[in-house]
């Protein structure tokens, strides 16, 4: 246990620095990082991946809520158009969780290795890419529906979607500040859904450790939560001091790593 709230602090703070920078939740290390820790406490494999998914997204509900709160203070988040993203992000994450509990976890580990690569070849690809002009091409009803689909996937994988929300923006056309902040929305939003979704899902599961609240794992949350509220703000200050292409670039190649973990692990 001990090593379970000892990592789960750093990880934490971790997150809440990259939820501020690029608008992504943290999912992507608080996921795997679970998935890791939770056989070392003799937690069954079956159950491993729904609880860190779980967790994971209970998590980005403070990040989120702490991020969306820095950028709305910087007026950064375009609220017009991110109301119908975020009602499109609640849709999925409602639905997300459901199709998850469905899935072995075996499947779900190689679903969520295969979104590492992906988002490594995105953040890879927009090296030099030019950003959006701040003139929307898409509709915003229009992003809202596409954004039901991102936010199941999101949810399904126990991430805020920014990795997902933040690209599709920016191809519509919206300024990179205000794709990070409109993304930051949307992952709070999926993340509230996705939580309640899972809580409910496993109320009635057989085998949880002490502390679950359905799929939640309370212990690692609440080690998860302190440095994922304090660190969030600090990345929205980043983002607009630092070129966020070269931290895009390093984490890229953290992502193929733990995805490779995941994988053949």
């Amino acid at each position: 246990m001990l090593l379970v709230i000892g990592i789960c602090l750093v990880v934490g703070a971790f997150a809440g620095l990259l939820s501020g920078l690029l608008g992504i939740g943290g999912g992507l290390v608080i996921v795997p990082t679970l998935a890791w820790l939770l056989p070392k406490m003799g937690i069954h494999h079956e159950l491993v991946m729904p609880m860190a998914l779980a967790t994971s997204l209970a998590t980005i509900c403070v990040t989120g809520a702490s991020s969306v709160r820095a950028h709305h203070s910087r007026g950064s988040v375009p609220w017009q158009q991110a109301r119908w993203l975020v009602a499109g992000m609640i849709l999925g994450g409602l639905l997300g969780a459901q199709l998850a509990a469905l899935m072995s976890g075996l499947w779900l580990k190689r679903l969520f290795a295969t979104f590492l690569f992906f988002s490594a070849w995105r953040m890879l690809a927009q090296k030099g890419r030019a950003q959006g002009d701040g003139q929307l091409r898409i509709s915003a009803p229009a992003l809202g529906g596409i954004n039901v689909a991102l936010g199941s996937l999101a949810s399904m994988l126990g991430i805020g979607g920014g990795a997902l929300v933040v690209p599709m923006l920016s191809f519509a056309g919206m300024a990179m500040t205000q794709a990070v902040a409109s993304a930051a929305t949307c992952t709070l939003a999926v993340a509230v859904s996705g939580t309640l979704s899972y809580a409910v899902s496993g109320l009635h599961q057989q085998g949880l450790p002490a502390g679950s609240l359905g799929f939640l794992y309370l212990p690692a949350l609440l080690a998860l939560l302190p440095g994922a509220f304090f660190m969030a703000p600090q990345g929205v200050k980043l983002l607009h001091k630092v070129p966020a292409h070269k931290i895009k670039m390093g984490f890229a190649v953290l992502l193929v790593l733990v995805g490779l973990d995941m994988l053949f692990n």
